[in-house]
């Protein structure tokens, strides 16, 4: 969850829009210090992923040491006040990398609505502001908004994102379903990530193979896109030698889920571990811009393998 008040967030803001990014950054090293040192639960977490990463690619120079912690927690928190950037100062063409947006520009033209799965790396604010400020397509993000209800109150306080909405969406039921089709089939886009799991006691998640260790992934975005007849995208989008690099790949055509329930299982278990591959790569890329601050790689208390989340 959140930590910090509303208040402390908009203080920060204030900094930047009278000192620039200097005087925030200014502000904001002794205030990851304090979070580092006070947050011991994010403090583990952001090791054990650093510690996984090191061991699986060791050319990305990290070890999980708390200086790298340090940085971790810090990208972090620059990545926050890039979300508020992009949309209070808009975006130049120059400072955008754009892979495959020729797809991007075909689904458009066809009028193709399709499931877009990300992650928790990078900044998707800017492929959120990139679509909203060129009027480019209507993106329904469907998100958790429970943790994040300070920070998007902030983010609704200074802009508003008129092609852009966010539906929260905590368990599938077939009202959620016809909505969402109908979305699809007005040619929008639909967007959900992949490396978040909600514990819940309604259904299954799956594991698959993340650096090296087992870990749970959830098997919504699959599920929905089976039931929603769509072809799934990923979109990933992060700060990479000073642009901001936004990555579209085809995933996977259509799913189609068999009825036997190891068959079903199995087919989101290699759906799940695509996935994993897909985010894995971009870890190795950008090592400090994956921000899961939870035990990632533990199961949860309570929890069991016939328990499903839906995001």
């Amino acid at each position: 969850e959140e930590a910090g008040p509303l208040w402390g967030m908009r203080a920060l803001l204030f900094i930047y829009r009278n000192g620039g990014r200097w005087a925030f950054r200014g502000v904001l090293y002794p205030v990851v210090g304090y979070y580092l040192l006070t947050h011991a639960q994010a403090r583990a977490a952001s090791r054990q992923y650093l510690r996984r990463l090191g061991a699986c690619c060791p050319g990305v120079g990290i070890r999980g040491t708390l200086a790298d912690s340090y940085r971790h927690f810090y990208s972090f928190s620059e990545t926050l006040l890039d979300k508020l950037i992009v949309w209070l100062d808009g975006i130049r063409p120059e400072q955008i990398e754009f892979h495959n947006r020729a797809r991007f520009l075909a689904l458009l033209e066809q009028r193709r609505g399709v499931l877009l799965l990300g992650g928790h790396i990078g900044n998707l604010e800017i492929c959120r502001a990139v679509a909203e400020l060129r009027d480019l397509a209507s993106i329904t993000v469907l998100v958790h908004t429970r943790h994040a209800e300070k920070f998007n109150r902030l983010l609704e306080s200074v802009v508003r994102r008129g092609r852009i909405e966010l539906l929260q969406v905590t368990e599938l039921n077939p009202a959620i379903a016809i909505q969402l089709d109908e979305k699809l089939r007005a040619g929008q886009f639909l967007f959900m990530v992949g490396d978040r799991i909600w514990v819940s006691r309604q259904g299954r998640t799956v594991t698959a193979d993340f650096l090296g260790e087992p870990a749970h992934f959830p098997i919504g975005p699959y599920s929905l896109a089976a039931i929603l007849r769509c072809p799934i995208y990923t979109l990933f989008s992060y700060p990479f030698e000073g642009r901001y690099h936004i990555h579209l790949d085809g995933f996977v055509e259509s799913v189609t889920l068999p009825r036997p329930a190891q068959a079903r299982q199995q087919a989101l278990s290699r759906l799940a571990q695509r996935y994993a591959r897909v985010l894995e790569t971009h870890c190795r890329r950008v090592p400090l811009q994956w921000f899961n601050f939870y035990a990632f790689w533990n199961t949860p208390a309570g929890y069991n393998s016939q328990n499903e989340v839906h995001a």
